[in-house]
């Protein structure tokens, strides 16, 4: 068995995972608490993603908890396919999410100050969660060059 840092079924796979769950939520909470994040595409979108990376993370989490209690081996080719695809998948679609809403942030507080002029809106929400989305992502794509790099080694 290959050892790769953040491979399914290993302490590292787990806390990637689990940093993926707490960004996610975090961020989900973050602009689901914001006022006016629903009339902004991009922010709509931000949810979509953050949920689905939600539901991602925590099945993982439960499988990376249970492969390490009872000492199961992920690391068979037909297991690392399912996370390489279902990591990448979510990689990009949170990649897109988080830049476009980054780009909607920056544009309603700092081109066109739009933040100012309306204080009702609660910018530094969209911001919190705009980098808690990054954050996520991040952990996410970790995990799929981790999981990608396993199912490689294994093919040799």
């Amino acid at each position: 068995m290959k050892d790769i840092m953040g491979s399914p079924g290993t302490l590292g796979g787990l806390a990637l995972r689990v940093l993926q769950f707490v960004c996610a939520a975090g961020s989900l909470a973050a602009i689901l608490s914001a006022y006016g994040f629903s009339n902004y595409s991009a922010f709509c979108y931000l949810v979509l993603q953050m949920t689905l990376q939600l539901i991602w993370s925590f099945i993982l989490v439960c499988i990376d908890t249970h492969s390490l209690k009872i000492n199961w081996d992920l690391h068979s080719t037909g297991n690392l396919w399912k996370y390489v695809i279902g990591d990448w998948i979510l990689a990009i679609g949170s990649l897109a999410a988080a830049s476009s809403a980054t780009a909607v942030a920056i544009l309603l507080a700092i081109d066109v100050e739009f933040c100012r002029v309306n204080p009702y809106l609660s910018c530094s929400r969209y911001k919190v969660s705009v980098t808690l989305a990054s954050m996520a992502w991040s952990f996410t794509a970790a995990s799929a060059g981790s999981t990608f790099w396993l199912l490689v080694s294994l093919s040799e």
